[in-house]
């Protein structure tokens, strides 16, 4: 009452440290292979006895310090029986070094340890906003928006109202561009509760794919992403129900690229192959192409393709000099490109500068392309014509980039000629600056290069 907080004490002020206090007289259901969310909060009322382990106590908001809640995902043992929810009890622990350890301990013996941090980290505060508090409260009418199109209990929902809910949501929650990753995760996690929806018409499946893309981009960077990727790349070998839709096909790549960031090598090798598969496959070979591999235009595969990032270096070399052969061949005679050959340079300078780029977004600074490769493809790059072919000069700037790192940076004297071709063809000063020094990203170069901007509150550091 009077807005007081209803809380269950784990572990008495005053326990010693190192010793396990056990929660007898309370029985908790453990849900497994699914996200759960913990609050914490410590006390700093002195007044009254203290309460004891497993006591439901009443809390005023003033004498409480709210601590950062904990999301994860508890796994069931490797073989045993999936069950939904598990009886068990709390047993905590302060550690020597100031961190709270819980552990959910089933009948047979089995723990799952959750871990909390409760000492102020040196110089910051651990003090967060719950992200409920962040949420908008619209938040529950756009889920709801949701299930009315990809629910169990959906009637027959016409066409039309399909293909606007992006429009739907964005008149609940604004503009998609200015939506919270907090908030992209929730409108994830309906849609992926409710992925068997997207089977029912290509407007459904179209509508799914381009929603779940955007919510989980780029793959990583918020609590149970890897636990959300686990689930969508799950998705991945049964392809689309609408094969035939050239929409369903964009909108399935967009997805994988957008999501790209979070998926494992082996993830990144398997749309590897489908990459290569669509784009070099001959006749013969398209023949004995499997069931459920998914067509992909040109730009989608080579869009795709340049966001792999942690595939091999000796691989990235290979795709690129492919890359590169396909860039000379373009026909580029007249004062003019006409607009079919600027954008197949379009398309192909971009992949290529992002697949050479000395800078990856996820990737590790090991799984860059080889620096000799990229002041091969850089003398290449040189002899276009940067004023009528301009993507030529954003992909050179991303290949000739400087890290400080010797093994990943090109030479100098190769730095040295593209920078005197940017200050010729009138680059802007933010190009020459990434070729010069050390320098972050601005707004508009890390959108270019991504393809897309990133979620409010994510930002490319390196």
């Amino acid at each position: 009452s009077g807005g007081a907080l209803r809380a269950v004490c784990l572990l008495p002020r005053g326990t010693p440290a190192a010793t396990e206090v056990l929660l007898h007289e309370r029985t908790f259901a453990l849900r497994l292979g699914r996200p759960v969310r913990f609050h914490l909060v410590s006390t700093i009322a002195d007044a009254g006895q203290a309460p004891q382990p497993g006591e439901l106590v009443s809390l005023a908001p003033l004498d409480v310090v709210r601590l950062p809640p904990i999301a994860t995902v508890l796994r069931a043992a490797p073989g045993a029986a999936a069950l939904s929810d598990i009886p068990v009890q709390l047993a905590a622990t302060l550690s020597e070094v100031g961190s709270l350890e819980v552990h959910c301990v089933a009948a047979d013996g089995q723990r799952w340890q959750l871990a909390f941090q409760l000492r102020e980290a040196e110089g910051g505060d651990i003090l967060e906003t719950p992200e409920e508090e962040t949420l908008p409260p619209q938040l529950g009418a756009a889920i709801e928006k949701i299930d009315r199109i990809f629910g169990t209990r959906s009637k027959q929902v016409d066409p039309k109202e399909v293909r606007q809910l992006r429009a739907s949501l964005e008149h609940l929650l604004g503009r998609r561009e200015g939506w919270a990753t907090p908030l992209l995760r929730r409108l994830f996690d309906a849609l992926m509760e409710r992925a068997k929806g997207r089977r029912r018409s290509a407007e459904h499946e179209r509508a799914w794919l381009n929603l779940a893309g955007y919510s989980l981009r780029p793959g990583f960077g918020h609590p149970l992403d890897g636990w959300r990727i686990e689930g969508l790349w799950a998705m991945f070998e049964h392809g689309v129900q609408y094969h035939k839709d050239s929409q369903v096909r964009a909108e399935w790549w967009t997805l994988w690229r957008r999501v790209a960031g979070g998926l494992d090598t082996e993830a990144q090798l398997r749309l590897l192959d489908d990459f290569a598969f669509n784009l070099q496959a001959d006749a013969s070979e398209r023949g004995k192409r499997p069931i459920t591999l998914v067509d992909g235009s040109e730009e989608d595969m080579l869009r795709l393709g340049a966001s792999l990032e942690r595939i091999p270096s000796a691989y990235k070399a290979e795709i690129g000099n492919w890359m590169m052969e396909q860039i000379e061949a373009i026909p580029s005679s007249g004062a003019k490109l006409d607009a079919k050959t600027a954008a197949g340079y379009t398309r192909y300078l971009w992949a290529l500068g992002r697949v050479g780029a000395r800078q990856s977004f996820h990737g590790s600074a090991h799984e860059v392309a080889p620096s000799e490769a990229a002041e091969e493809w850089l003398g290449k790059l040189l002899k276009l014509d940067w004023k009528k072919v301009e993507p030529a000069g954003f992909a050179a700037t991303h290949i000739a980039r400087m890290t400080g790192d010797r093994s990943r940076d090109v030479s100098e004297p190769v730095r040295a000629k593209v920078l005197r071709r940017l200050g010729a063809t009138g680059a802007p000063s933010s190009w020459t600056a990434m070729v010069r020094e050390v320098v972050e990203l601005d707004q508009a170069s890390e959108t270019r290069m991504l393809g897309e901007a990133l979620p409010p509150g994510l930002k490319l550091l390196r």
